[in-house]
């Protein structure tokens, strides 16, 4: 019989926990510190400034032609751009060649973050960890993890949630209390539709949609290269807009990767 499942308030912290790195952020973390403007100055369009700027991000995975012509897994690579087409950010996945091969979409890797000027405003760090049901009980131990380092400090925690039907993660800030929960469809492949994610705090207010686009028969069949785009509700924190753009990396290394 299974047993109703506990809601998670806080980062589980068992005995074998991974090391995650990097030090704390307090909560309430100024602007200043996340590499914005002194205060008083104008929005500009490095750092997390853009982030800050803009309540709609299009992530695009770009084509890899030696990719697609051997299929054989290349290191991930994407382009951020605002609402207008405006370039924001680079993304490139770093990790082992053998990663690639022998482990498929649950390979560890970290992901760096650049702005137009190529300096780094973010890591995305995950761990190797077994992925499926059988391991997905023994929350925390089996389950998907990815951290969020602005400037060399761990910013927050994206989690998965052991559940029995549809995907759920949860978002913890740097001390490790949750702010947020994301939560997928039960199905993650629709024919010629969307693929949509909602992003819930606490109380269960929706304050911020991931989507992952349709791209056609042609794209979606013969490469794994994922355009996804985040609607951000107005007046949302720059830390909480922060983890949320780092967990669509992990959605789509989870669900939307092939294993070649």
């Amino acid at each position: 019989m299974m047993m109703p499942m506990a809601p998670i308030v806080q980062e589980p912290r068992p005995s074998e926990v991974l090391s995650l790195g990097g030090g704390v952020v307090p909560t309430g973390v100024s602007d200043v510190h996340l590499g914005l403007t002194p205060e008083g100055g104008e929005p500009i369009l490095t750092g997390l400034g853009p982030l800050k700027s803009h309540n709609k991000l299009l992530i695009k995975q770009k084509l890899q032609t030696c990719e697609i012509l051997t299929g054989c897994e290349q290191e991930n690579r994407f382009t951020v751009t605002g609402a207008e087409g405006e370039i924001l950010y680079w993304a490139k996945e770093n990790s082992g060649c053998c990663d690639r091969f022998a482990c498929g979409n649950i390979r560890s890797f970290d992901m760096s973050i650049t702005d137009q000027t190529t300096n780094e405003v973010m890591r995305l760090f995950r761990p190797l960890t077994c992925q499926g049901c059988c391991c997905s009980a023994l929350y925390p131990h089996c389950t998907q993890a990815m951290t969020v380092s602005v400037s060399g400090e761990t910013v927050g925690t994206v989690r998965e949630r052991a559940t029995w039907w549809n995907p759920v993660y949860h978002v913890f800030d740097s001390v490790g209390n949750q702010v947020l929960k994301i939560r997928g469809p039960s199905c993650h492949f629709s024919l010629c539709d969307d693929v949509n994610f909602q992003v819930l705090d606490t109380d269960g207010v929706e304050v911020a949609l991931i989507a992952k686009k349709w791209m056609g028969c042609f794209k979606e069949t013969l490469t794994d290269a994922d355009n996804f785009v985040i609607d951000f509700n107005e007046g949302l924190l720059l830390e909480t807009k922060v983890l949320i753009f780092a967990a669509t990396f992990l959605i789509d290394m989870m669900y939307f990767e092939m294993n070649n």
